[in-house]
C-alpha cells in the first residue's frame, strides 16, 4: 500500500508549480504587450513612409514637368501663366531632398528590398540632374524612373504589413511554444491535485 503525500509535501509541490505557471504567465503578459506596442510602431511607420513615398514621387514629377517647361520656354518660362514660378521651383527642389533624406532615414540600409529601392529613389534624382543639365525637355526618363520606384515601393510596403500581421518573432515564440506550455503545466497540475486527493 502506498503512504500518502505528507501535507506539506503536497502544499510545497503546489507552490512551486504555481510561482512557474503565474511566472510564465508574466512573461506572455509582457511578451504581448511589447507586441502590442511593436506592432503600432511598426504600422506608424509603414503609414509614415507611404506618405514620404507619396510626396516624394509627387514633388519629383512636378520638378520634371517644371523643367520640361523651363527647357521648352526658356527665358519666358516664368511668364507663362500654367507654369510654376521660380521660387516655387526651388521650394520644390528643396522639398524633394527633405523627403528623400527622410525616407533615407527610415529604411533599414541591411534589408536588401530598402537598399534596392533607395538606389532607385536615388536613380530618380540622377536622372532629373541628367535631364535638367542637358537641358532636355523630354520628362520621360524620369517619369519612368518614378513609375519604376513606385512599382517597386507597393511590395515593400505590403512585405512590412505582412510582418505587422504574422508579429514580431518574440511573439510567435511565445504563442506557438509558451503559451502551450503553460495550459499544459496547468493541466498537469490539476491532474496531479486530482490525483493526489482521490490517492488520500
Amino acid at each position: 500500500m502506498i503512504d500518502p503525500v505528507p501535507s506539506n509535501v503536497f502544499v510545497a509541490i503546489a507552490t512551486v508549480v504555481a510561482a512557474v505557471i503565474a511566472g510564465l504567465i508574466s512573461v506572455v503578459s509582457l511578451t504581448l504587450t511589447k507586441e502590442q506596442k511593436t506592432s503600432e510602431f511598426r504600422q506608424a511607420w509603414i503609414d509614415e513612409l507611404r506618405q514620404d513615398l507619396s510626396e516624394y514621387f509627387a514633388a519629383a514629377r512636378a520638378m520634371a514637368r517644371a523643367y520640361e517647361e523651363l527647357a521648352a520656354f526658356g527665358p519666358q518660362y516664368s511668364s507663362m501663366p500654367f507654369t510654376l514660378p521660380q521660387s516655387q521651383v526651388g521650394a520644390l527642389r528643396q522639398n524633394v531632398a527633405v523627403v528623400f533624406y527622410r525616407i533615407k532615414l527610415r529604411l533599414n540600409a541591411e534589408e536588401a528590398e530598402h537598399k534596392e529601392l533607395l538606389r532607385l529613389l536615388s536613380r530618380i534624382t540622377e536622372q532629373q540632374n541628367q535631364e535638367f543639365q542637358a537641358k532636355s525637355s523630354d520628362p520621360a526618363p524620369v517619369l519612368r524612373a518614378i513609375e519604376v520606384a513606385s512599382d517597386f515601393a507597393r511590395p515593400v510596403l505590403k512585405a512590412e504589413w505582412s510582418r505587422v500581421k504574422r508579429g514580431e518573432p518574440q511573439f510567435r515564440h511565445v504563442r506557438n511554444w509558451l503559451v502551450p506550455i503553460v495550459f499544459a503545466l496547468c493541466a498537469l497540475f490539476a491532474w496531479l491535485l486530482v490525483s493526489v486527493r482521490i490517492a488520500a
